[in-house]
């Protein structure tokens, strides 16, 4: 089944995708890293929201990783 994406304002998403990527990554972006972030959050919703699932999932393996 194909998932459906909401339209989510570039400012949300990019905000949403730093921390799906600090969390993941259990460290603070650099501001090279939040820069292309803050381009990336200003494309397609539908893209930016399946970016920010693999994000979320990814995070989620690894902090699963941690806690064995």
């Amino acid at each position: 089944m194909k998932k459906q994406y909401k339209f989510v304002e570039a400012k949300v998403k990019e905000k949403q995708l730093i921390t799906a990527l600090e969390t993941g990554l259990n460290r603070p972006l650099t501001p090279q890293e939040r820069n292309t972030i803050n381009w990336l959050s200003d494309c397609d919703y539908h893209s930016t929201g399946v970016i920010l699932d693999l994000f979320r999932e990814l995070g989620g393996k690894h902090n699963e990783t941690l806690n064995r």
